[in-house]
């Protein structure tokens, strides 16, 4: 808490806007308003401790300017759904901006959003046929890559996991890995945005990392000489992303394909990844639900991986649900009243900040049996339907139409991810104690989660065909 100083510092220069704002309860701002109790503290975590303490609505200050922080699950749908129109994403829009150019991700509702979400092609009537088609595709790829990781004797799974993440991606995108260097190309591009989201001084004085737009270019630009080259040849059996949007678009600038592509992996390599480390170190924790987990995935490698058998295997499921509540990768969202606007019963001025985190709603007491303990069972037996995704105390994509356009993809690629590795490896985590939480490109970042992969003896039939 700020000192007296402080404090009757905050309410001698802007007492009448904090009189404005009496309904609501908070923290006591000082002459920082409330900044000072995010400095050190990751903001998810701050976000939940105001829920604990004040309730689904805690008043904030940015220095002088009001803000909310929301943890009731009404006020959420308000922002992110049914009037979401007035509410734009917050300052994550512009520093993301040079890496991720013209994604649907950051448009602004009152300008080309819409347009951009009607015709990505993870909208289209085709896109649940492509998804269920790359079940196969994606198992080959995870075996591949876990038979490398079971060469090393130690490893780092948050890297690991993210580049075997990012080679899944590849082969749904674009029918094949990518050669490394696309891989570090996107890497640093990524530094670029990270280092924007956590600057602390205004964004024209961020510098880029070195060899930043050089590699944004060959980036963006090796995908568009793949879609130049499908767009030359096309391979009628192809069910990769690129070569599917063609068949069902031919319409579709190349350019724009070309950007879809490469935003795609931004759009999940590190959220899907952090996911699985957080299953795997809660796995280790809780070795029934591991040993379940084996089993079925045991049983699921006994013969073709589809996409109908992976949707009735209900515990590789509900452990990809446990592990999206528990840990969530993307546990703040942002946004800004468009206009001045009445919200929670005070008047917020445009561009004020509303923080939504989902750590305090995923883990509420009163809504969560055992909230603190992985336990996918909570997920057999109707749990998905009484709290499907999206919904008030789970939203680990997000609510609303502006979620995720790639959930249904993310949901897939984790359950086939899951599987995968527990039919070919035991993922042996150095300690199950928890892990210490960093903060990379707006998604947590598990940091110091180190073990190694034994394998199960039996190879799945995925990987004997692509021996």
């Amino acid at each position: 808490m700020p000192n007296l100083l402080s404090r009757s510092l905050f309410n001698l220069f802007f007492g009448a806007r904090r009189k404005a704002m009496a309904s609501l309860r908070g923290p006591q701002p000082g002459v920082l308003g409330t900044l000072g109790d995010f400095i050190g503290q990751q903001p998810w975590d701050v976000c939940a401790r105001y829920g604990r303490e004040y309730g689904g609505v805690t008043l904030i200050w940015m220095g002088p300017n009001p803000g909310l922080v929301l943890n009731d699950p009404a006020l959420i749908e308000e922002v992110l759904e049914t009037r979401r129109t007035e509410f734009e994403k917050g300052s994550i829009s512009e520093q993301v901006r040079p890496t991720v150019l013209d994604s649907v991700f950051i448009a602004k509702q009152s300008e080309d959003w819409a347009p951009k979400r009607k015709t990505d092609p993870l909208e289209q009537p085709w896109s649940a046929d492509w998804l269920a088609a790359q079940v196969g595709p994606m198992q080959a790829t995870v075996t591949q890559s876990v038979e490398a990781l079971l060469e090393e004797a130690s490893i780092d799974l948050t890297p690991a996991l993210r580049r075997l993440t990012f080679d899944a991606f590849a082969v749904v995108t674009v029918g094949e890995r990518l050669p490394s260097s696309v891989f570090d190309d996107f890497m640093l591009m990524a530094k670029g945005a990270d280092a924007r989201v956590k600057a602390n001084i205004p964004l024209r004085f961020v510098s880029a990392p070195k060899g930043f737009e050089a590699a944004r270019e060959r980036f963006y630009g090796h995908f568009a000489e793949r879609v130049s080259a499908a767009r030359r040849a096309p391979n009628l059996n192809a069910v990769d992303l690129m070569a599917r949007t063609l068949r069902e678009e031919p319409g579709i600038d190349d350019q724009r394909l070309a950007r879809i592509l490469g935003q795609f992996f931004y759009g999940g390599v590190f959220s899907a990844s952090t996911t699985l480390v957080g299953a795997f170190h809660q796995l280790q924790k809780y070795p029934a639900a591991e040993e379940r987990l084996a089993a079925e995935a045991a049983s699921l490698a006994e013969g073709k991986l589809t996409f109908e058998r992976l949707r009735d295997a209900r515990w590789v499921e509900a452990v990809a649900y446990e592990a999206l509540r528990i840990l969530p990768a993307v546990r703040v969202f942002t946004r800004t009243p468009a206009v001045d606007t009445q919200l929670a019963g005070v008047r917020l001025p445009a561009g004020a900040m509303i923080m939504i985190s989902n750590q305090h709603l995923h883990r509420d007491p009163a809504h969560w049996p055992n909230p603190e303990t992985f336990e996918p069972a909570r997920w057999l037996d109707g749990g998905v339907a009484r709290d499907p995704l999206g919904s008030g105390h789970f939203f680990p994509f997000g609510r609303g139409p502006r979620a995720c356009v790639g959930g249904a993809f993310t949901m897939v690629y984790l359950q086939t991810a899951l599987a995968t590795i527990a039919a070919r490896a035991k993922v042996h985590v150095d300690s199950t104690e928890p892990f210490e939480e960093g903060f990379f490109f707006g998604v947590v970042l598990p940091t110091g989660v180190t073990g190694r992969l034994s394998s199960r003896g039996a190879r799945s039939n995925a990987a004997v065909e692509s021996a």
